[in-house]
């Protein structure tokens, strides 16, 4: 998540290009992150030691750690802790960013300085980002009055994850009371407090998400394609009703409703989760205690 977070945000400045984000990607997907870079980011080492060992190494038959431990850079505990950090999804991006000479790790690092200052985020929330957890993640793009809704709407993005695709990741949410869309799907779930959950997108763009969940490729977002993520959405609330049983509360799935001809979700009180899924960017609608309504569209 983080990776298409941070990506997207250096393509809408400008500073890589869609075609070498997809390039990164690939790159990525088979990088071992360096120590030495893990250490120049955690600010333990400057790009100009490392770069001293990586030229040791051509003629050393040593470890980069071992080195460095040597050279006094680092000590034998630094090392370990910065080899346990060898997994992370930023660091692996920011790897796969020096390995193609795009930028290096202290440049990725000013740009996230920016980053931070745009969206308003903490030092703290950096970290939150930077951990690839999406229970650390998600608060950053809840709302400030958005509490009540972060159990049902983590459930959501997690099975998303999980079932639709793994890269997801959200824009801000908000509370509104009107949604403008083309077609969408709603589910009513009878509980104290009830809820209703939607998903709604405008074109196509809910058309990879029925595809890859429904398992066919449909030609449109007709009426079978909306029935798909129905049934994504009755996946995600059943999840949901049955975490609320463990709790001792009871909750009635109702079928779910779905129409290729809105003009808008409408409801008293809406949090709207917008999602980047596959490319197309789609809104995730949760409602307590009142329902969503599909307005139709005039013809």
């Amino acid at each position: 998540m983080v990776s298409n977070i941070v990506g997207n945000y250096l393509v809408s400045k400008g500073v890589i290009s869609f075609e070498q984000f997809k390039d990164l990607w690939i790159e990525q997907r088979k990088v071992r992150v360096k120590l030495g870079l893990i250490a120049v980011a955690e600010g333990l080492m400057t790009q100009e030691e490392a770069d001293k060992i990586n030229k040791l190494q051509a003629t050393m038959d040593k470890r980069f750690g071992d080195i460095a431990v040597e050279r006094k850079y680092l000590t034998k505990g630094q090392v370990e802790a910065l080899l346990r950090k060898q997994g992370s999804a930023y660091l692996a991006f920011a790897q796969a960013l020096e390995n193609l000479q795009l930028m290096t790790v202290e440049q990725l690092e000013q740009y996230m300085v920016d980053f931070r200052h745009d969206h308003q985020f903490t030092a703290s929330n950096i970290e939150d980002l930077k951990s690839d957890d999406i229970d650390r993640i998600l608060p950053l793009y809840m709302p400030v009055d958005g509490g009540e809704y972060m159990e049902i709407a983590g459930m959501a993005l997690r099975t998303i994850m999980r079932c639709v695709d793994a890269e997801v990741y959200p824009e801000k949410a908000y509370i509104a009371s009107r949604c403008e869309a083309d077609n969408a799907a709603v589910q009513f779930v009878k509980g104290n407090p009830s809820v209703t959950c939607g998903m709604a997108g405008k074109g196509q763009a809910l058309w990879p998400a029925a595809s890859i969940f429904g398992q066919e490729a449909f030609l449109e977002v007709n009426e079978d394609a909306l029935d798909a993520i129905g049934e994504l959405l009755n996946c995600i609330n059943g999840l949901y009703a049955s975490a609320a049983s463990n709790k001792g509360v009871l909750m009635d799935l109702c079928p779910p409703e779905f129409s290729t001809n809105v003009s808008a979700l409408e409801g008293e009180k809406m949090l709207i989760l917008p999602l980047h899924i596959q490319g197309q960017k789609v809104d995730y609608i949760i409602a307590l205690d009142n329902k969503i309504e599909m307005k139709q569209a005039v013809e």
